[in-house]
């Protein structure tokens, strides 16, 4: 019984981040509009698009982090595993998609 109750937590942090994904992909998406407006409108909100999606593994640490130190303040140490497995995949799959844009060809 225990190891299914450490599964569904493990679950249900990779959840919460992929939902908290979701929110900060919504917020680029809204926040791009007025810089690109800003930097001349037309195609500068591609450029603004490919700062975040290039970056996006170091925006999360924005709210990983904070993430992981209040769930092991409320003792979920099975969410806090799932937390840092999908921010670990998220990295790595960013870093992949990195590495194939920006290698010479």
């Amino acid at each position: 019984m225990e190891h299914q109750n450490e599964f569904l937590g493990v679950l249900s942090g990779m959840l919460l981040l992929l939902g908290m994904h979701l929110i900060a992909g919504l917020a680029v998406f809204l926040v791009s509009f007025p810089i690109a407006a800003l930097l001349g409108g037309g195609y500068a909100i591609l450029i603004v698009w490919a700062f975040f999606a290039i970056s996006i593994f170091l925006w999360q640490l924005l709210y990983v982090i904070p993430l992981i130190f209040w769930l092991r303040r409320r003792q979920r140490g099975a969410m806090v595993k799932g937390v840092i497995i999908c921010a670990v995949l998220t990295a790595l799959l960013n870093g992949a998609c990195y590495l194939l844009y920006f290698s010479p060809k």
